[in-house]
């Protein structure tokens, strides 16, 4: 999964923030959501980013991975991210 084109994003402590420049649609996430964009804009495999969010954070791995699952979902829905 990769971000999709037409989207422009921010990210800061506070978390991030994601443009879609097509529609105008803004959308706001939290610290570790932009984790997991940002592990995505540099083409890290979503496992990889899953594994370091738990170690980092001392998550469950299968917490962080439902987490990260339904963020992705959310994103593909909203077309702001697609398949390589």
């Amino acid at each position: 999964m990769k971000p999709a084109p037409h989207v422009r994003s921010n990210i800061s402590n506070d978390g991030l923030i994601l443009l879609d420049i097509t529609t105008g649609q803004i959308f706001s996430a939290n610290p570790i959501a932009a984790r997991i964009w940002n592990g995505l804009e540099q083409g890290f495999l979503l496992t990889d980013i899953i594994h370091g969010i738990a170690a980092d954070t001392g998550a469950d791995p299968i917490v962080v991975e439902r987490d990260a699952t339904e963020f992705l979902n959310t994103l593909k829905l909203r077309a702001l991210v697609e398949e390589f």
